[in-house]
């Protein structure tokens, strides 16, 4: 008698190719989603870099020019420079602030001079392609000193980037809007010598317009000078004060 016939049973070519097709629908579902969600991700932590750029940027104008006071200066070749200066070749705009913040108590001054530029950033002379595509930034220059020697260069900060245009209005005391401030530096002194607003308008494709006003101080620079000399005074009297040996200030051991 013979045996008993075993049938095995498995698939058959046909239900393994249409499992790997769903096998593959599912995966290549899973991988559009994935990609959708990583590039939303980039886009929304492009934009949010974006929005901390353009509000740092809009502090630091808004400190600058709601604290500009009448204090001239001297440039590298030792003329006079007007407090407030707009029409130089080289930068849009050049004044004299105040409240620049010392908490390391160094010897310097609390005024510093700051001035604004379009242009684009230095490029290394090895990067061709970064020459090529040089973009208009928004530059901020400021100096560690009020009067300048011949050696004295401006450190740079880059704002804000791919600036289209720029604009700045000043306001008279009539209160019309113009376009260049013109002072004399050497009757420059008083605080009614400068605008008494300053509005600014910013358009770029990345931002849009922007249109901010900036109501100035009335600072003479006798109280700029005044103020300098206090804090001068107070810087030294705090590095008089410091013990010189940091043992000094320490109680007996028990």
């Amino acid at each position: 008698m013979s045996a008993p016939t075993r049938y095995l049973h498995g698939f058959t070519l046909l239900e393994v190719l249409i499992a790997l097709s769903i096998f593959s629908l599912i995966g290549l579902a899973a991988y559009r989603m994935l990609d959708i969600v990583i590039l939303s991700q980039g886009k929304v932590t492009a934009h949010q870099q974006q929005t901390r750029t353009l509000e740092r940027a809009m502090h630091i104008i808004s400190h600058d020019f709601s604290q500009l006071v009448a204090r001239p200066v001297r440039d590298n070749y030792g003329e006079t420079l007007a407090p407030l200066v707009t029409d130089q070749n080289s930068f849009l705009v050049e004044f004299t602030r105040q409240g620049w913040r010392n908490p390391l108590q160094l010897p310097r001054s609390q005024l510093q001079r700051v001035a604004y530029e379009l242009g684009s950033e230095p490029a290394s002379t090895n990067d061709q392609y970064q020459q090529m595509n040089r973009t208009v930034h928004l530059l901020r220059h400021y100096w560690t000193v009020l009067d300048r020697a011949q050696e004295s260069t401006p450190h740079t900060q880059v704002l804000m980037r791919n600036i289209d245009d720029l604009q700045l209005l000043y306001m008279d005391h009539e209160g019309q809007w113009q376009s260049e401030w013109r002072q004399d530096p050497l009757t420059s002194n008083a605080s009614n010598t400068l605008p008494r607003a300053v509005m600014l308008k910013i358009n770029s494709q990345h931002i849009g317009s922007i249109e901010r006003v900036y109501q100035l101080t009335e600072f003479s620079a006798e109280q700029a000078k005044s103020h300098d000399r206090n804090s001068a005074q107070s810087n030294s009297s705090s590095a008089s004060q410091a013990p010189a040996n940091p043992q000094e200030n320490r109680g007996p051991k028990q």
